[in-house]
């Protein structure tokens, strides 16, 4: 099903916090994790009180973000949050004598600091999105798909050894994610998009792990052609009921198939999806059946000046119409 007109509905009455939430969705979602992490070390650890100051900090930070407060993403103020849960957790696994739920701290810790490397780079790409709304960046693919395994790698890590993400059908195992990430180019081997369309692709793709269970398939392919970017993601998944499909780019929405299982997200990556999308004049196609998987097809025009060699080696700014 192409989306058209009559879903774009569910971008016209967003507020303004809606909107900025829409935006930043991907560094929200970093926050979630730092909070959950947070949250079961506090519960795994029973020490309440030394929590209370980094999870309200944690919390006023989201709520800054949703914001757009600019001083978020300053290195001095990441580095000084960051440091305070260090801190915190170094301590957690001097105080505590029981050696299992040390070793369940010190997992905590790793996790948070992969956590932090994704955030500054987000933070970063984020920084430059908020000056240059419109700016188009250029990747090796090699470069990118690079950038894309340490966000698999985050993602697994992020589990706590409930499953894997691999790529090697021989390797899977009951529990693991099988994910297929494909990158091609006809631009003298580099990709070209808006920063926050590689955000959109991040976003797609984890909706696409959240809503598959362990053992299923996703399939990621991105085509570079001379005048048009191409990016399609495909599950396994628990799908969308077909009734409700008009309504899946609804700011919050959630199918009711799915509202049972706990999640860190916003319910709206898939506003943003169309939100971005529209902004570049593309197109976004969705199929999905209930219990047998979604796909997602997205297509968005590439601006005449990156057709060229010389283009496709440097940034470029692009404002869409």
């Amino acid at each position: 099903m192409k989306i058209t007109s009559k879903h774009l509905s569910a971008l016209y009455d967003l507020t303004s916090e809606q909107f900025n939430a829409v935006e930043m969705h991907s560094f929200l979602n970093l926050i979630n994790v730092i909070q959950l992490q947070l949250d079961l070390l506090k519960m795994l650890t029973g020490y309440n009180d030394v929590f209370t100051e980094i999870l309200s900090e944690t919390s006023q930070f989201a709520n800054n973000i949703r914001k757009s407060e600019k001083s978020c993403f300053s290195p001095d103020n990441l580095k000084k949050y960051q440091n305070k849960i260090i801190d915190l957790i170094n301590y957690l696994e001097k105080e505590t004598d029981d050696e299992q739920i040390k070793k369940e701290v010190i997992a905590g810790r790793d996790i948070l600091l992969d956590v932090f490397v994704v955030m500054d780079i987000r933070a970063d790409e984020l920084k430059k999105q908020l000056s240059n709304p419109g700016q188009w960046l250029s990747y090796s693919v090699a470069e990118f798909k690079s950038d894309f395994d340490r966000f698999f790698h985050a993602v697994e890590k992020n589990s706590r050894g409930r499953y894997r993400i691999i790529q090697n059908i021989a390797n899977q195992e009951p529990n693991d994610y099988l994910v297929h990430f494909e990158v091609d180019s006809e631009l003298d081997g580099r990709i070209v998009m808006p920063l926050i369309f590689k955000d959109v692709i991040r976003d797609l793709i984890a909706n696409a792990r959240k809503y598959t269970e362990p053992g299923g398939r996703i399939q990621v392919g991105i085509l570079q052609k001379k005048n048009l970017l191409r990016f399609i993601v495909e599950d396994t998944g628990m799908g969308i009921p077909k009734k409700e499909i008009d309504r899946i780019f609804e700011y919050g929405y959630r199918a009711s198939n799915v509202r049972h299982l706990p999640t860190m997200g916003g319910g709206f990556g898939l506003t943003k999806a169309l939100y971005i999308t529209v902004q570049l004049n593309g197109d976004l196609w969705i199929e999905s059946e209930e219990y047998a998987g979604t796909k997602i097809k997205i297509e968005i025009p590439v601006p005449e000046k990156f057709v060229t060699a010389s283009a496709t080696r440097r940034n470029i700014s692009f404002k869409p119409n």
